[in-house]
Formats: C-alpha cells, structure tokens, sequence
C-alpha cells in the first residue's frame, strides 16, 4: 500500500470513530479497498504484458519491415546495377554503331567520288560524240539538201514534160470531142428538121402541150414553192369523182363543185387544195384532197339579171294583175 492510501485510510478511521461499529466498517472497507487494488494491480499487469505484447510485436514488424526494405534496397540496388550495366552496352553498342556508320558513309561516299568520276568521264564522252554526231548530221543534211534540190529539180522538168503531153492530149481530144458534138449536133438538127415536116396534128398538139404544161409548173412554182399535183391550175373549176369522208362521216358527196386554190401545205406533192361550194358536216369548205379524187369541169353559167327577171315574172302566180304582167312582156 502506498503512502497516499495510508493517508486516506487513517482520515476515514478519525472520522469513523474508534466504536466497535466502526471497526467493523473499517474492517469492510480495508477488505474492499484491498479487492480493488487487486483487481487494480492485475488490470495494470494485463495493460504491461499488453504493452510488452505490442512492443514486441511492434519490434517485430519493424525488424520485418526492415528486412523488407533491405531486400527492396538490394533488388533495387541490383537493378540499377544491371540498367547501368545495360546503358553501359547500349551506349557501346551506339558507338560501335556510329564507327560503323562513319566507315559505311566514308566508303559510300568514296564510291560516290567514283561514281561521279565515271559520270563526268562519260557526260564529256557524250558531249563529244554529240559534238560528232552534229557535225555529220549537219553534213548528211547538207547532203539530203542537195540531194533533194536535185530530184526536185528532176521532178518539176518531168511533171513540165507530163503537162506539156497531158496539155497536147487534152487539145487534141477536145479537138475531136467539138468536132464530135458538132457532127452530132447538125445531125440531130438535120433530124428535127426533117421530123418538123413530118409532124402529125396530135404531135403538135403534144409539144404544145407540153410546152403549156412546163409554163404552168414554172409559173406555180415562182408563186406557190412547188407545182400543183395532178396538172391543176389555180382557179380552175373541179368537181368530186367519189364520196369524200372523214372517220366514217361523208363531208363532201359525189359530183359537189369546187375551185383549186393551190397546192396543199402538207403534202404538195400528192394533195392539192380545193374550195367546194358545199360541205355535208360543219367545217371549212377547203380541204385538201389527193389529185385523182377530183376532176376538171366547167365553169357554172353566170346568171343573166334579165333572163332571171323573165322567169321570175312567168312563173308568177296570175291574179288580178296578170294582165299588166302580159301587157309588160309584150312591151319587152
């Protein structure tokens, strides 16, 4: 017991008194005291084992963790021993490179010396067989030109020579040609002459024909382009050969008058242009017809205004007046 409990414990026996009661609670009281430093001193025992428990293992770790470290110093050591040791060989191996390259570059470069020897050796050779070249070229087309000057000058004196013979052969047979035309022509003079006088009515009247027919084609063909199929004049009066229909439907019937305009804008050729004076279905009267539909006839009869006034006077009614109708025809 320390100096301090005894202090503590001699404060609370003065204070108990010295009664048999307070002995006994004294007594009570030393005992629990007691129970508790022992209780004390054994928990104080546990926390020191404790303590030497956690030292130690504490120390432990520390010696393992040291151990770890040495052995981490020593790889890293031995590691840095072996990249140093391989930089070392790198590096060697570089500058084994770099003498090998020195000595591939002094050596290329020796053969480029030589090379460019050889080039210039043979680029000299080549300006001088150039040089020789051109000289003979120049020669060969001093000669070429000579030479071509000569058959140039033997190709005119023969081309002259062939025209001057072409030149006597065309006179000469244009000579024969004018006489032969000219032989052909008065006997074919000779013939019509004597075919004129020979000539029947029916000839005469084809050639005139004829000529009428090449008069209308060219008078036709100054005005309208084109000659009128079929023979046709401008004007002239024709009537339908057959019914004239459209999709099934009659426009123009048999026999219907019509005036030829002129040729058809569509087909000059085969179609000629005609006025009809009646179209069975609504429309323009003028349609282009094919030249064998129609034909020529004559011109309608003009009406005379005095014969028409007669007839309309006979053939009017009698009636109280029909005497002075008489009176007036017998004055007529």
């Amino acid at each position: 017991m320390s100096d301090d409990d005894s202090e503590v414990l001699i404060t609370k026996v003065r204070e108990l008194g010295c009664g048999k009661s307070g002995r006994c609670r004294f007594r009570f009281e030393h005992k629990e005291k007691k129970a508790k430093d022992k209780k004390k001193e054994k928990k104080m025992k546990g926390k020191k084992r404790m303590a030497v428990i956690i030292r130690n293992r504490i120390t432990l770790e520390e010696e393992k963790r040291a151990k770890q470290l040495e052995k981490q110093a020593k790889k890293q050591e031995k590691k840095e021993k072996k990249r140093l040791k391989m930089e070392a060989e790198r590096q060697k191996q570089l500058e084994e490179e770099a003498r090998m390259k020195a000595q591939l570059e002094a050596i290329e470069m020796e053969k480029q010396k030589e090379r460019e020897a050889k080039e210039e050796k043979k680029r000299k050779e080549r300006e001088k067989m150039a040089a020789i070249k051109a000289e003979l070229d120049q020669a060969e087309k001093k000669r070429a030109a000579q030479e071509a000057e000569r058959e140039k000058q033997r190709a005119e004196a023969w081309v002259a020579r062939m025209n001057a013979e072409a030149d006597a052969k065309a006179e000469e047979k244009q000579k024969k040609e004018e006489e032969e035309v000219a032989k052909k022509k008065a006997a074919e003079e000779a013939a019509a002459e004597r075919k004129k006088l020979f000539r029947t009515k029916s000839q005469v009247m084809a050639e005139e024909e004829e000529q009428r027919r090449q008069e209308r084609a060219r008078r036709q063909e100054e005005e309208f382009g084109c000659a009128i199929a079929g023979g046709f004049e401008k004007g002239d009066y024709v009537i339908a050969q057959n019914n004239m229909s459209v999709q099934g439907e009659i426009i123009v019937k048999k026999g219907t008058r019509g005036v030829v305009r002129g040729p058809s804008e569509t087909d000059p050729q085969n179609r000629v242009s005609v006025a009809f004076d009646k179209r069975e279905k609504a429309g323009y009267a003028q349609i282009n017809v094919v030249h064998f539909e129609i034909k020529v006839t004559d011109a309608p009869l003009q009406k005379d205004p005095n014969v028409s006034e007669l007839i309309e006077k006979i053939m009017t009614p009698r009636d109280a007046r029909s005497k002075q109708v008489v009176n007036e025809l017998e004055e007529d």
